[in-house]
């Protein structure tokens, strides 16, 4: 990939990710280089004839609502066909550890799972889980999402292209703080928010971060130019594993901010302490954690609710220190970036039969719009669907001011964020697994030593793009940089 400037808006690559199959090296079940086609997919009835039991996995936080809307769908099926005599049983499995429980044991596993959309190109090509292929839920899929949304919920085993997940909650990190030593006006930059620090203690850090791996500390490597929403970091392109750039110059600096920013005093925590993030912020180590939804109640009975403020992922200025040795400009600013994904309904490869076809359909009405929509209302599920900005500034009074903030905070980061492209196994594991996310902590947290300069940047940037690129690290870079790989 050659080195390029600001050149990529993110709504552009929001759009421009496809399904081309990704060469070279796949996992079992991927695809081995022929023509890719579609699957066939079929009129089935909402209502199919049988009995027994379909279990479903969702977070914690959503049983409750789920399962009043999985017992909706039973009675209206039952009222159309008599002999549909299927129950539902919705139970509480975190979307992380349930595709871990997958890979373990799938046997073990509910019918229906909630999985992050970054997952299923793994579980697909291990056969893991079934594709869908009900046209209706095909066309409803396809009606209700973003092209990008559509696209990456598909996988390719076997050289067949197929939905393997279909969204129904949307994430993204956002910032969340303590409104007693934040105002609104200073969550809105990282400079406002060290100064908040600074009048909070001595010891007192703006943001401490829930991860260091390459989700939950992805804000400086996926940043974007606020004046047009511009990067020019590429992460498997197209879905193509050779198409990555790590190595301009707004990564350059981006990565000399964040080295920067965790040295201040009252800049960010890229570690929490042996307590915890949690206490951390009850004690008052930070006044903010850069997060998703998932962490909110925990932030929430840290500090009380109260004095809980959401805002976007806030904004920072690169001075002459960050732009040394680049072609940046002193004085750009920046928005930290997300990854902005999607949870999505799995169906466990063990289902067959007539409870498969039961389960399409179930899948069909929990994922429907209004079923979202009143997901968000019960159990603060941000909808999926393309147009839920609008439905969410619609009923901005009957969301209240909390459940309002927290939504609008997420919306605003899908216009400065992208899917995670890992449409394959392989993928995930290249940009996850293969100790890119480590080097960049590691260049983070040696601003004194010797990864405290331009050049070491550089490297570390290299590394990261050979082990997306081929799944090991060089060890070293060449001398001149920016370098192809």
């Amino acid at each position: 990939m050659k080195s390029k400037k600001f050149l990529i808006a993110l709504p552009a690559l929001f759009a421009a990710i496809s399904m081309t199959a990704c060469g070279g090296g796949d996992e079992g079940g991927s695809s081995g280089g022929g023509t890719i086609s579609d699957i066939p997919t079929y009129e089935m009835p909402d209502a199919p004839a049988g009995s027994g039991e379909i279990t479903v996995w969702v977070g914690e936080e959503s049983v409750e609502f789920y399962q009043t809307a999985a017992n909706e769908w039973v009675s209206q099926m039952h009222a159309d066909n008599d002999q549909f005599n299927w129950t539902v049983t919705v139970s509480d499995f975190d979307s992380g550890g349930a595709a871990a429980k997958l890979e373990l044991d799938n046997t073990t596993c509910a019918d229906i799972v909630t999985v992050a959309h970054d997952n299923i190109g793994k579980l697909a090509q291990k056969k893991l889980i079934k594709p869908f292929n009900s046209k209706g839920l095909y066309e409803q899929v396809e009606a209700d999402n973003t092209k990008s949304f559509y696209e990456v919920a598909h996988s390719v085993v076997d050289n067949e292209r197929a939905i393997y997940g279909v969204p129904y909650i949307a994430q993204s990190l956002f910032l969340m703080y303590d409104k007693r030593y934040v105002s609104e006006e200073q969550a809105k930059t990282f400079e406002g928010l060290s100064e908040a620090a600074a009048a909070r203690g001595d010891s007192t850090k703006a943001i401490e971060l829930t991860g260091d791996d390459g989700f939950n500390f992805s804000f400086t490597l996926l940043a974007v130019k606020e004046s047009d929403k511009s990067t020019t970091m590429e992460i498997y392109k197209d879905g193509d594993r050779s198409e990555c750039w790590a190595q301009g110059e707004d990564s350059v600096a981006n990565l000399q901010w964040a080295r920067r920013y965790h040295a201040d005093p009252h800049g960010m925590k890229l570690k929490p302490s042996t307590n915890g993030w949690a206490t951390d912020v009850k004690m008052g180590g930070c006044l903010g954690i850069i997060s998703g939804a998932w962490k909110y109640k925990e932030f929430s009975s840290a500090i009380g609710a109260t004095n809980v403020g959401v805002a976007p992922i806030p904004t920072y200025t690169l001075t002459e220190d960050d732009v040394a040795g680049t072609e940046i400009e002193a004085g750009t600013v920046m928005r930290g970036g997300t990854f902005a994904d999607f949870k999505a309904l799995l169906i466990n490869s063990a289902s067959a039969g007539n409870k498969y076809v039961a389960e399409q359909s179930l899948v069909k009405f929990l994922s429907k719009k209004d079923i979202q929509n009143r997901s968000l209302m019960a159990a603060d599920n941000l909808p999926s669907y393309d147009g839920a900005a609008a439905y969410i500034e619609q009923h901005k009074d009957e969301l209240g001011v909390q459940k309002y903030q927290l939504a609008k905070a997420q919306t605003t980061m899908f216009s400065y964020g992208r899917p995670q492209p890992f449409i394959t196994g392989i993928l995930n594991y290249c940009y996850y697994q293969s100790g890119a996310p480590g080097l960049y902590a590691m260049c983070v947290e040696n601003a004194e030593g010797d990864m405290g300069t331009t050049r070491a940047a550089r490297e570390i940037l290299y590394r990261m793009q050979y082990i997306w690129e081929n799944a090991k690290d060089p060890q070293s870079a060449p001398a001149t940089l920016p370098a192809q790989i």
